[in-house]
């Protein structure tokens, strides 16, 4: 299988061919401010230089973030345009999972951890905190903070075996090996076309990709204008009054299954949904279900004109957050194994997959089961 992996997110531009997992070509440009310029003539340069064409590639690799802003929008934009032309499936990988695959080489058992630091100014990184098992990578947190509190939160899951990887743990290289005894620290400090290629194989190979409509930019940390309009989003328990206004517009909503379902599900006494508003127009809504001590998330949907505002992750904060107020052990969701975007947002939440059913959407899909546990235990609060 031949790869085009492109990574645009941080200071360097990167395009690598590969096939499989040899590198048929590695191209770099350093300068940052020129990624919209010379990513198209980098990758002309790598299909001359290796006698290949857009027509030859089996599969289409994008770094989907966290890093620049800009950069992000080039590097997607450009890989869906050739998705939507040649029909070729895509994967988008995170910036911090690219990064860990340098360290591959250095993992020796599956105890080892790899946490890939990216530097993003004023003392604040971005962090991924990764285990393989083979050449398959699994996320275990993903977040942005300082770098004091991101040592708080390493420490905190007390790892023994880590290995550091990005020019965040370059910067803080004194610190880290301060507050982590066995640390070690790998040479190949930059994500790269290479490695986004290698993981978006492994991921291919897990059946994790799509269509060009999977690609969506990952920031951890908001523009301020997404900030702003993040403010505006109000999310409250939902009444009578929403249901009613949901209903006329309930073609609006993005892949939710009837009216008539949302209605029974809000009635039971167990359950709990919320409603997302934006200048008091009704712009998503969410709900559990509390059975014993876990909550099952029954939906979480947000207006189709209204999706990637941060609405779901609004929603999914709250919904989390009345799990715990009920002293719930685990909340629990299935989600379709193509939409790869719904994943992305609740891996980002610390989900983790515990299992898989079987065609479960339209007797073809398979339905992924994910969790997040807390602690929590049975609680008599009913809904008022």
């Amino acid at each position: 299988m031949k790869i085009l992996a492109v990574d645009t997110s941080s200071k360097r531009c990167s395009v690598s061919i590969l096939e499989d997992e040899n590198v048929l070509i590695n191209l770099v440009n350093d300068d940052e401010k020129t990624h919209s310029v010379k990513l198209m003539p980098l990758i002309d340069e790598a299909f001359n230089n290796t006698n290949l064409n857009l027509n030859d590639i089996s599969l289409l690799v994008c770094a989907i973030g966290p890093g620049s802003f800009t950069g992000i929008r080039i590097g997607i934009a450009t890989i869906k345009a050739f998705a939507d032309v040649t029909n070729t499936p895509v994967v988008g990988v995170t910036s911090l999972e690219s990064l860990a695959y340098n360290a591959l080489p250095n993992i020796t058992n599956t105890s080892t951890i790899v946490c890939s630091l990216i530097d993003a100014k004023n003392s604040n990184v971005y962090c991924g905190l990764y285990n393989f098992s083979g050449n398959t990578c699994e996320q275990i947190e993903m977040f942005s903070d300082t770098i004091q509190n991101t040592f708080q939160k390493i420490q905190n899951l007390q790892y023994n075996n880590i290995i550091f990887v990005g020019d965040g743990a370059v910067l803080y290289k004194e610190l880290l090996q301060n507050n982590f005894e066995n640390s070690i620290f790998v040479q190949e400090i930059f994500q790269s076309g290479i490695s986004l290629g290698k993981a978006g194989l492994a991921k291919y190979n897990c059946g994790e990709y799509g269509d060009s409509n999977i690609l969506s930019p990952i920031y951890l940390k908001k523009s301020q204008a997404e900030r702003s309009l993040e403010e505006k989003i109000q999310i409250s328990a939902m009444n009578l009054a929403d249901l009613k206004n949901i209903e006329p517009i309930f073609n609006q909503f993005d892949k939710f299954w009837n009216i008539q379902n949302l209605k029974s599900d809000f009635e039971k006494p167990n359950s709990y949904y919320f409603v997302a508003k934006i200048d008091n127009e009704l712009v998503g809504f969410a709900g559990i279900l509390k059975i014993a001590d876990e909550a099952n998330i029954m939906n979480i949907v947000t207006k189709i004109d209204k999706r990637r505002l941060g609405i779901a992750s609004k929603l999914l904060e709250n919904l989390i957050q009345k799990a715990k107020d009920l002293q719930c052990s685990s909340i629990t969701l299935e989600v379709n194994e193509h939409n790869l975007s719904a994943i992305h947002l609740y891996e980002k939440f610390n989900f983790k997959r515990i299992g898989l059913r079987k065609k479960y959407y339209n007797n073809t899909d398979d339905a992924i089961l994910m969790s997040l546990f807390f602690k929590g235990g049975n609680t008599n609060e009913k809904k008022k």
